[in-house]
């Protein structure tokens, strides 16, 4: 009687798979991670023009040193614009001139109108008074009150008064208004001054080369920029590092997503020498699971998922930029 192995063979392959693709779990708290600094973009809030790049990606560079050579360049609109609003404010001022000009002229023939009017009405005054005067001369046998008078010469006295107070707030007025023309300008002037002493400025600053110096020692990240190429307001040239990982990013399984807390001391380990393992701490925990990075993964070829967790190292390390590390609890023997 033949024996069908089929069957067995199925079964015990089965049990192979569950055991190999069954998600890990450990006693111990053990996790990979990548060193990491935070990088700077270098970027400038005017457009550029890169004339000459001295460095290349993955370069170590100390402080101070050139990076790039560029040049600040004013647009041709910029200084058209800067003509453009010149020849507005004269015109602005032209206008404003005229309007004040008229507005005197016209008040100057206002207030005439209101004198001769006034003298006017003292000539009709004066002449009723003369009338009335005429008619009491040469009559010696009527004794006449000069008080009968006195109505007359009021309104004389008053038409008087009104006449010399209209002409002096009038020439008062016609004065202020002749002021108000004469310096009313200067804030034209002085906008106009500061608009062509700018173009003036930017004409002779056109072309304004400088250099683009390291911040620190460090290590060049991308350079995003050709030599002659015109670079707009804010857009990244080139991305710097630290010279040494700072943090450690590392994704712990989400089995074990309750044995690791904010502040936790933690030790950050190379996987090529044993001798380098630095202290560190829990600064940053992810809020929500994710997929692990392939790279971290302690089996590659088997998706897992797991939360971020960021740990605090002290730069003075000797982790490459980017170097795949383990990470495990601290124990009292770590090495400095």
């Amino acid at each position: 009687m033949r024996t069908n192995l089929f069957y067995p063979a199925v079964l015990v392959v089965g049990v192979a798979l569950v055991f190999l693709f069954r998600p890990p779990t450990e006693s111990t708290l053990n996790f990979y991670g990548f060193a990491e600094s935070d990088e700077t973009a270098v970027n400038y809030n005017y457009p550029v023009v890169v004339e000459e790049i001295l460095v290349s990606p993955g370069q170590a560079v100390r402080a101070g040193e050139v990076l790039l050579n560029v040049s600040r360049r004013k647009s041709k609109e910029t200084l058209a614009d800067q003509d453009f609003r010149v020849r507005e404010l004269d015109a602005e001022e032209s206008v404003w001139r005229s309007r004040k000009r008229d507005q005197l002229t016209a008040f100057t023939t206002e207030l005439s109108a209101e004198l001769a009017r006034i003298d006017e009405e003292i000539a009709a005054a004066e002449a009723r008074l003369a009338y009335q005067r005429s008619l009491t001369t040469g009559l010696s046998s009527i004794s006449i009150d000069t008080t009968s008078f006195r109505p007359l010469n009021d309104k004389l006295a008053q038409l008087r008064s009104k006449r010399a107070r209209t002409q002096v707030q009038g020439e008062e007025r016609q004065r202020s208004m002749g002021r108000e023309l004469a310096l009313g300008s200067a804030p034209y002037r002085a906008r106009v001054d500061r608009l062509r002493a700018e173009a003036a400025f930017d004409s002779s600053q056109q072309v304004q080369p400088f250099a683009v110096r390291a911040p620190s020692d460090g290590l060049i990240g991308n350079v995003s920029v050709k030599p002659q190429e015109h670079v707009p307001s804010y857009e990244t040239l080139l991305s710097f590092y630290e010279p040494h990982s700072s943090i450690v990013r590392g994704y712990v399984h989400e089995d074990q997503t309750l044995r690791i807390h904010l502040d936790d001391e933690l030790e950050v380990y190379s996987l090529k020498d044993p001798t380098k393992v630095y202290p560190g701490k829990v600064t940053g925990l992810g809020s929500r699971i994710v997929s692990i990075p392939t790279r971290l993964r302690k089996l590659r070829d088997f998706e897992t998922y797991g939360r971020e967790v960021i740990v605090s190292i002290s730069p003075d390390n000797g982790f490459l930029q980017k170097e795949k590390v383990g990470i495990r609890v601290a124990t009292k023997a770590t090495a400095e």
